[in-house]
């Protein structure tokens, strides 16, 4: 006859383990902030090292709890009666399992009805004793707890405290301080990006500080833009609920001010941060990505300003597959179909965007390595054509993964041409020469030169090579061109 038997798991083991599911410091952070913000928090600080006494504080002044709510949310797969639809947490396991990712000394200690409570997670007692010990805390090891003054000043709330960073500690080498100060300020761009909304919003806002510094909110959209195209949001049904979808054309890059560009993130955010944006509760999930629902192309510019927002209210978690850390998702097959409809007319809008600025703006002809265009104040600017040729011969060498990397240096050579350092030397030159034979006779010796360089990189035919050595001024003179042409026959 089957019977029941009590199999509960080892405590050493387990805790030891769901350390190791993928928090970074930056995304275990932010699962912290996510339980200030359900406990309706408007003020949230964070507070690192100032001194040899190494640590990670996290205040709110949210509703806090008392002894019997702070136990249980200590507890791994803390209970609820309900979860409202406004909740950011899901699993009950966020605050452990985020913090002792990234420490092994996990304290809270939070207020109500001014009274305090505490209790602690020690990861090395639990590894000696293997046994489900959480440690209160007495009033006299509350008031050692760090920062433990900022929530006495406030009327209730909660102090969670990370101590002890074993793993910091050894990707370090031992410099723990050095290297929480990176983790930090990685930090501050995540959060002000995935708790953008929060921090912006018109009323009620939610101010979060790094060590008195305050958070700025990003706008990946910059819907108060004038020049940014935001379509009229569309709703999905799916499993009872909506699912809110908004497209966004950013303005092109022209139009954009030194200020627009830190709005967005930087010139990072603003190359790499095309794609869909999934928000949960308002919650950024993910960002910069299209799911493989766009094309791959590397170097094409059919998505360059486009951006999609999608709403997902928390009782889809589920279709959505949202993991534990809150940063991953799959899109359900119910909506897949909207959702590559929505990415079609991205991608047209942004296209039509570029051309129509290409048209205003910009002289690109393929044929060529070097393009102009015109800069935001409406100087003459050059820059490398990855549709050339020549380009896509020298990026189709490298393998998919490092192609972006190859862009990105391609990108940065053009953004720092030396304008004027030219001008004094083809000005120079010009004052020094004189148009005879003799510069023509070098012209084409170095057509010559440059044809025999092309060949030795490129590996193609002479007909390939003269074709791309034909993208180069002066060679694009075809009287020249030909010229050097007969050169290399005679040469053969």
């Amino acid at each position: 006859m089957t019977k029941k038997v009590h199999n509960s798991p080892s405590p050493d083991v387990l805790m030891n383990s769901m350390r190791s599911i993928g928090y970074s410091f930056k995304t275990a952070v932010a699962d912290i902030i996510d339980n200030s913000i359900s406990a309706h928090a408007t003020e949230i600080r964070i507070y690192t090292p100032i001194n040899d006494n190494l640590f990670v504080a996290f205040f709110d002044n949210g509703d806090g709890m008392d002894r019997g709510e702070l136990l249980n949310a200590m507890k791994y797969g803390s209970t609820r009666d309900s979860y409202s639809e406004t909740d950011l947490g899901r699993f009950g396991l966020g605050l452990k399992s985020a913090s002792l990712s990234q420490c092994k000394k996990l304290t809270v200690v939070s207020k109500k009805n001014n009274k305090l409570s505490s209790f602690c997670w020690d990861l090395d007692l639990v590894l000696f004793s293997k046994t489900w010990d959480c440690l209160e805390l007495d009033d006299s090891e509350i008031k050692q707890i760090p920062m433990i003054e900022t929530l006495n000043k406030s009327e209730q709330g909660t102090l969670v405290v990370w101590q002890n960073f074993d793993i910091i500690y050894k990707k370090s080498n031992g410099h723990i301080r050095e290297a929480l100060s990176e983790e930090v300020e990685e930090t501050e761009k995540h959060l002000s990006l995935v708790f953008h909304r929060f921090i912006n919003r018109p009323s009620n806002k939610l101010k979060i500080y790094i060590n008195d510094d305050k958070i700025i909110g990003l706008d990946p959209f910059l819907e108060d833009h004038p020049k940014t195209d935001s379509q009229k949001p569309s709703f999905i049904k799916c499993e009872g609920a909506d699912i809110k979808i908004q497209q966004f054309i950013l303005p092109h890059m022209s139009d954009l001010s030194n200020n627009d560009i830190d709005k967005l993130g930087g010139d990072d955010m603003l190359r790499s941060g095309q794609g869909f944006y999934i928000y949960r509760n308002d919650r950024l999930i993910i960002y910069g990505t299209w799911f493989r629902l766009a094309s791959s192309n590397l170097s094409s510019e059919l998505f360059k300003y486009g951006r999609i927002k999608v709403d997902i209210p928390n009782m889809l978690d589920e279709i959505w597959d949202i993991d534990i850390k809150k940063q991953n998702a799959t899109i359900p097959k119910q909506i897949l179909s909207s959702l590559k409809k929505a990415v079609s007319n991205v991608r047209h809008k942004s296209q039509d965007k570029s051309s129509k600025r290409a048209k205003l703006k910009l002289e690109k002809d393929d044929t060529k390595i070097w393009n102009k265009t015109l800069s935001r104040d409406e100087k003459e600017v050059f820059f490398i054509n990855c549709d050339s040729k020549f380009v896509k011969y020298f990026i189709d060498e490298f393998e998919d993964e490092d192609k972006p990397k190859i862009i990105r240096f391609l990108e940065a050579i053009s953004s720092t041409i030396p304008y004027d350092d030219i001008y004094n030397s083809m000005c120079n030159r010009a004052l020094e020469q004189k148009t005879s034979a003799s510069s023509l006779e070098s012209i084409l010796l170095e057509g010559v030169n440059q044809f025999i360089r092309l060949k030795k990189m490129l590996q193609k035919t002479d007909d390939i090579v003269l074709e791309v050595l034909k993208t180069y001024q002066p060679f694009d003179n075809e009287e020249i061109f030909n010229a050097v042409k007969e050169r290399i026959n005679n040469a053969k």
